[in-house]
């Protein structure tokens, strides 16, 4: 079960059970992959994920490279896996962004984060995501599109074997979406790729499988293009769709009127 993650039935519950945000996942992703998982609010895209990341409690099994998330200890977790959400802890934002990607190596890096192998990766990172000018930028100095990519630098810096990313395209303009995009691609080569979006264009043209998530239920799971189907996509968003071709990529349209 190596070069995988497996989920087996997983759910999670809120307020002592009385609120069920995941309910009875099950699904696998192998390296090479990269899996979109998409739905309206609410669906428990993120709580999934942080499921994923040992961040928040589950019941079920996940497997991580052949271990199993909840038996393992945070540490060994850190080192094949790196989750990028939001930037929570506030003292965080005095730092600049390369002491902040810095910190990030901390669970792989062998010195105390300021060895020249880690110095190096991270600016490495910064310049794949073309932000090398901010390394000295504090983060409250930021734009929420280059906080964002401050984000997913700490997550590539790790280069960790599985990496979740939750909605890496959120504030992002276009131009920094299709970067993302074809980001996340690549670095697919060589890592797991899990990542959640509200935008369905962004997840089609970024994944080769989706996921439909509602209400904490899979409606689907497969290829893109058994996946972006009018019937399935209806029943996730409760609104209808056209579903039209570009170059053999099925697009969905939502119908307004």
């Amino acid at each position: 079960m190596t070069d995988q993650i497996v989920l087996r039935n997983v759910v999670v519950t809120y307020r002592k059970g009385l609120i069920v945000a995941v309910k009875g996942v099950s699904l696998s992703i192998g390296k090479g992959d990269v899996l979109g998982i998409i739905g309206p609010n609410g669906a428990g895209k993120t709580t999934l994920l942080k499921a994923i990341a040992k961040i928040i409690g589950y019941r079920g099994t996940i497997y991580i490279d052949g271990y199993e998330v909840s038996s393992t200890p945070h540490h060994v977790i850190a080192r094949i896996l790196a989750y990028a959400g939001d930037i929570d802890v506030p003292d965080m934002l005095s730092l600049t962004v390369l002491e902040t990607v810095l910190t990030s190596r901390y669970p792989v890096s062998k010195g105390f984060l300021d060895t020249k192998e880690d110095k190096a990766k991270a600016m490495e990172v910064l310049r794949t995501l073309g932000i090398e000018d901010l390394a000295h930028r504090r983060l409250d100095e930021l734009s929420s599109g280059e906080l964002r990519k401050v984000i997913i630098a700490m997550a590539l810096a790790r280069e960790p074997r599985a990496i979740l990313l939750d909605e890496p395209d959120a504030h992002l303009d276009m131009g920094s979406k299709i970067v993302i995009s074809r980001l996340i691609r690549r670095i697919s080569r060589r890592s797991i790729v899990i990542f959640t979006t509200h935008d369905i264009f962004f997840a089609v043209n970024t994944a080769s499988k989706i996921a439909l998530l509602r209400n904490g239920s899979v409606i689907g799971v497969g290829r893109v293009e058994d996946i972006v189907k009018k019937d399935l996509l209806t029943r996730t968003y409760g609104v209808d769709f056209n579903i039209v071709y570009v170059d053999g990529k099925p697009l969905p349209i939502p119908v307004y009127g």
